[in-house]
């Protein structure tokens, strides 16, 4: 329970490097505050709730706390931090992977040239290069995430900019999707505003951001905020090159990338498993959370699971979660360490710039949290120095690429621990059952669902790939007493025998219209896979209780099974 004096700092999930947006209008924040609460409440319900449908020992993750209902006095952080370059690149192509390479070795310079470009120094992109092969899995595959810049999978990516062959601006990103989205349901004109102050670029216009019909070319608008919907991988937002006219990295477009995925793999990664938790793949693999032989997943679940399950039996065994405020942060580069230096003698440390996000943090308690919590930085010279970031050495070489500078930095999240008298019990590995029941995936309102699926996105694997891929989960809007409300609704492991029943509960009602199948990523997957679209006819009753609901999919001749939560959010009309 809360002490008195926490219980009134305690009762809502910060935004990220609780960043405030909106300095000069308390009631504009007010309600991005709560819409973010919502939003993060649901996402940590999820990551909770785990996967009761298709996975066994993958459920009912109860060793993962949420942080707003908790005493922060009780809470001790731990800084969890992995390399900022994609680590998977190294693994496969670098010989990172010993027997798991692909058998082709190729030298850093080409290595650094794929995390800038998807290509390598002679322009080769991936398409061309042999396939991988899933350490867990063994499955073998071409290398992914796909999308514009989707190989930038350690939850930071970055566009450059250049002149000639001289780079002039790097801008670092760790900013999630979702808070992008929460921010524009409040206020477009603030996210354009953002776009065009934190990217120098006054050019960007409003329509550049919208989510457009890929036919006619005008907006879809969005029934949950009566406004055109938004675009996460718009013209501004898309691609490793900045120009005057195009590219730029405000928030990750990976489709790896989100907060959600990485409170679902944090709660995933507080369950003990057999064989401990020395070794980090060896555990991803067994627990079948994010994706073996990046930087990030591997090592983020290990930290976790051992302040679940600590190596040594003297510590005491802890309940886990995200810091509050939960976030991806980029560190300071280490500018001495990797003997960074400049042709007129110049600090290189004075050209990093954090645009967004703060140096340090403290919590509610007034605490200082470990490491910073940078959520947009950039690496520029200035002009009137008369060089650029490319006259710049790290370790003697000079920065031809962007991912140079991102080897000498590293990413963060904080986690933290609830100490525990008892252990959390351990589970087998995760397996499939041999009953399946129908998973819930993702809920869309119908218009912003097939706008998202019907506009492609270029890829330099050239795979088909949808702009949904790039989508929350996010709950749709209803309000109370609306009827007719059309969704469709995302779901795996459906069978046959009829259409599936769909529930949220007293209040609201869902009529199935049709199904169909459709291809995509769904956020938080690396690879884009078949799944299921159920077109669904809501009506939402008059008097139905606002607040989320939880949705279930029942496959016919099968018992209901768990409630996939936070899927809508009902509020009053």
């Amino acid at each position: 329970m809360l002490s008195p004096q926490t219980a009134d700092l305690v009762r809502r999930f910060l935004t990220p490097a609780n960043q405030i947006d909106f300095p000069t209008d308390p009631t504009l924040q007010k309600q991005l505050n709560e819409s973010w609460t919502f939003n993060l409440t649901g996402f940590t319900q999820q990551g909770i709730t785990g996967n009761p449908w298709n996975s066994m020992n993958a459920a009912d993750n109860t060793w993962y706390f949420n942080p707003v209902t908790t005493d922060p006095a009780e809470v001790v952080y731990q800084p969890i931090q992995w390399n900022a370059f994609p680590g998977r690149l190294e693994y496969y192509y670098g010989g990172g992977g010993g027997t798991n390479s692909t058998g082709l070795v190729l030298p850093m310079n080409d290595l650094q040239a794929l995390a800038d470009t998807g290509k390598t120094a002679d322009g080769k992109p991936f398409s061309e290069l042999p396939q991988i092969t899933n350490p867990c899995s063994a499955v073998v595959s071409n290398y992914g995430p796909f999308g514009p810049r989707g190989w930038q999978d350690e939850y930071c990516e970055w566009s450059v900019q250049r002149e000639g062959n001289n780079i002039v601006r790097i801008d670092f990103t760790c900013e999630n999707p979702e808070y992008w989205n929460s921010l524009w349901a409040v206020s477009p004109d603030k996210v354009l505003e953002l776009y065009r102050s934190t990217l120098g670029k006054p050019q960007i216009k409003m329509e550049d951001l919208y989510l457009k019909d890929p036919t006619r070319g005008t907006p879809i608008v969005d029934p949950s905020t009566g406004r055109p919907a938004y675009n996460p991988l718009n013209t501004w937002n898309s691609g490793p090159v900045s120009t005057a006219t195009q590219g730029g990295a405000m928030h990750l477009t990976s489709t790896p990338n989100t907060l959600q995925t990485e409170i679902g793999l944090a709660s995933a990664a507080t369950v003990p498993r057999p064989g401990g938790n020395s070794n980090a793949q060896a555990l991803i693999c067994c627990a079948q959370y994010g994706q073996p032989a990046r930087n990030s997943d591997p090592h983020i679940g290990q930290s976790v699971n051992q302040l679940v399950a600590p190596p040594n039996p003297a510590s005491a065994s802890m309940k886990a979660t995200l810091a509050n405020p939960p976030g991806l942060y980029i560190q300071t580069p280490d500018f001495a360490g990797y003997s960074y230096q400049t042709p007129d003698g110049t600090d290189p440390s004075t050209f990093w710039t954090i645009v967004r996000g703060k140096e340090e943090l403290h919590d509610e308690l007034g605490r200082k949290l470990p490491g910073n919590y940078i959520l947009h930085a950039t690496f520029q010279v200035p002009a009137s120095k008369g060089y650029t970031v490319s006259d710049i050495t790290i370790n003697g070489q000079k920065i031809q690429w962007a991912s140079q500078v991102a080897q000498t930095f590293f990413m963060q999240i904080t986690g933290a621990g609830l100490k525990q008298t008892g252990k959390a019990p351990e589970e087998s590995c995760v397996a499939t059952p041999p009953t399946l029941f129908a998973q819930p995936l993702q809920i869309f309102h119908t218009q912003v669902f097939f706008a998202l699926t019907q506009t492609n996105v270029p890829n330099l694997m050239g795979v088909p790939m949808s702009l949904a891929s790039n989508s929350t989960l996010i709950a749709p809007t209803l309000k109370a007493g609306q009827t007719k409300v059309s969704l469709v609704i995302t779901a795996d492991t459906l069978s046959g025998g009829g259409f599936p029943t769909v529930s949220f509960g007293d209040g609201v009602t869902a009529t199935v219209q049709s199904l169909a199948k459709v291809t995509y990523a769904v956020p938080g997957n690396t690879y884009p896979g078949e799944v299921s679209a159920i077109l669904v006819s809501v009506d939402v009753s008059a008097t139905a209780a606002p607040g989320p609901r939880s949705l279930w999919i029942t496959n016919a001749g099968q018992a209901q099974s768990a409630g996939f939560p936070a899927a809508i959010h009902v509020v009053s009309a």
